[in-house]
């Protein structure tokens, strides 16, 4: 048996995991980023705050890529 197997049945998702040869903490980390990949595609988000969000990330880079790009400077 590999340390994880992936089954279907009917509509759910079957993951087996060897205990032996994957942590507990790796795990509970696995189902909790999980757990917020379900929630986040149930959120409804404005698409101009997704535009706020572009411009933001655009605008941080602008300030920081010569520091980043050029750190012996």
């Amino acid at each position: 048996m590999s340390a994880i197997s992936f089954q279907t049945s009917n509509n759910k998702f079957l993951i087996t995991i060897d205990k032996d040869l994957v942590d507990k903490d790796v795990i509970l980390r696995l189902v909790e980023n999980l757990r917020i990949e379900f929630l986040a595609q149930k959120v409804d988000i404005d698409p101009k705050a997704l535009e706020i969000g572009e411009e933001i990330k655009q605008s941080w880079w602008e300030k920081n890529k010569e520091r980043l790009l050029n750190p012996e400077r």
